[in-house]
């Protein structure tokens, strides 16, 4: 199995050489398979940092690919046009080529590429993804924030579609087939219903694998990584009031300034918005990872408040793109009035 290991990045010169060296790479180590590091317009030393892994590792292991247009999409894009490139030119085979996405400011621990493709069957249709562990240092320091978040985790669970149905996924920790990636369409942008951008690039590409079917997740829990928790400490309000799925800067914005991050980190019961953001976090949880699947899987067994719900968006969401499907998810998670907040007992 040939492997490839595409790495988006803009202003990574802090975060980058961690990343490529838990993968393998520089240091003068023998890595498995071959690295794709796409700048993405960086204006640090981020190309400086990607020539040195370079020449540090065996030649040819490493490409380097500049991708001006600014965007995940892009940018993945970007690599995967390499890695088919590369397969052209060396007569790969797609269906023995898998492909790994990361992401520059994660650390993936030991065996974390072993076990991807142990794991992986070399089946048409499956998408292997691994385990982001939660870090035990900023748990240890934010206790309260990491207490708050397991309590309202938990509270929603019982709501959500059994593991092998979910549709969401972590796009740092996933790894697929190269000829998979071109049956299900390649990265493509999307936009809602008034022209905004939708973001979670590969979980849109797996809601169109779904739909051209047949199609699975596989969790890898022996590939384990550590993600960045920069985000939190500058959008931490927002980052929790949407349970980490990715919204635009303006959503964001509008749950605090970026200086109430931290004092909501260190004692998230003070905040006077405390119930808006919990509740909030909840109904992204439920339309993700309760109505979301069984939407894409009318067989999908769900709690019958979730498939009441399903039933009535069912007929319209048939013609929907991956985009304004996941628009209308985010939608009804903003809808502090809705079918959501009714089940969550919030009106």
């Amino acid at each position: 199995m040939e492997t490839f290991i595409v790495i988006p990045c803009l202003n990574e010169q802090e975060s980058l050489s961690a990343t490529c060296t838990s993968l393998g790479f520089g240091q003068g180590a023998d890595p498995i398979g071959r690295l794709v590091l796409v700048d993405n317009g960086s204006t640090d030393g981020t190309l400086a940092v990607m020539s040195r892994i370079q020449a540090e590792s065996p030649p040819k292991r490493v490409l380097i690919i500049q991708e001006p247009r600014r965007g995940y999409v892009s940018a993945r894009r970007a690599g995967m046009s390499a890695v088919l490139e590369q397969a052209r030119v060396e007569h790969l085979s797609a269906d023995e080529t898998l492909v790994f996405q990361a992401d520059a400011d994660t650390v993936y621990l030991q065996g974390y590429v072993e076990a991807m493709v142990a794991a992986s069957s070399g089946k048409r249709g499956e998408l292997l993804e691994g385990s982001a562990l939660s870090n035990r240092e900023f748990n240890t320091k934010f206790s309260e924030f990491a207490q708050l978040c397991r309590e309202v985790d938990t509270s929603t669970e019982c709501w959500f579609a059994p593991e092998d149905e979910q549709v969401v996924v972590d796009d740092k920790v996933c790894a697929f087939l190269l000829a998979d990636y071109c049956k299900w369409g390649e990265h493509q942008d999307d936009f809602d219903p008034v022209g905004r951008q939708v973001f979670a690039e590969t979980t849109r590409l797996f809601i169109r694998a779904k739909r051209n079917g047949p199609a699975w997740r596989k969790r890898v829990e022996d590939a384990q990584a550590l993600p960045s928790r920069r985000k939190l400490m500058t959008q931490g309000l927002g980052y929790f009031a949407s349970s980490g799925f990715p919204r635009d800067a303006a959503w964001i914005a509008g749950w605090g300034e970026a200086d109430e991050a931290l004092r909501f980190l260190n004692s998230p019961r003070t905040m006077p918005t405390l119930l808006r953001l919990v509740r909030s976090r909840q109904r992204h949880q439920l339309a993700l990872f309760g109505l979301l699947p069984a939407l894409c899987n009318p067989e999908v067994a769900a709690p019958s408040e979730i498939a009441a719900i399903a039933d009535e968006l069912r007929e319209a969401s048939v013609g929907m793109s991956p985009g304004e499907l996941l628009s209308q998810m985010l939608s009804l998670a903003d809808d502090e009035q809705g079918a959501i907040s009714e089940i969550l007992g919030q009106r």
